[in-house]
């Protein structure tokens, strides 16, 4: 499979990485990773096209998706997701639908 990576979508990804409990409260952990490269298209190596510079494609895992995972510093990687809440807001009862 080949990535197709594009250089000029640079971003910031910012993501949940853990919980931490504070007087009781759960307060969300942020990691940042920085300076991504976007993954814009992903395609089989037999399917691959021109494309223009700064454009480029790279070989990558074959369950890479394009927008899921990010280039850097020559390696792809998915994006992390954010960590479970430990203390999920609790199912209201006794509602009903109108």
């Amino acid at each position: 499979m080949k990535a197709l990576v594009s250089p000029n979508e640079v971003f910031n990804y910012s993501y949940i990485s853990s919980w931490n409990e504070v007087n009781g409260v759960w307060e969300p952990v942020r990691t940042e990773i920085l300076n991504c490269q976007r993954v814009a298209q992903v395609e089989p190596d037999n399917q691959t096209f021109s494309v223009a510079e700064p454009l480029y494609w790279f070989d990558c895992p074959d369950n890479c998706q394009a927008d899921a995972w990010y280039f850097k510093d020559g390696q792809i990687a998915v994006k992390p997701q954010d960590a479970p809440n430990p203390n999920p807001q609790p199912v209201s009862q006794g509602t009903q639908t109108l």
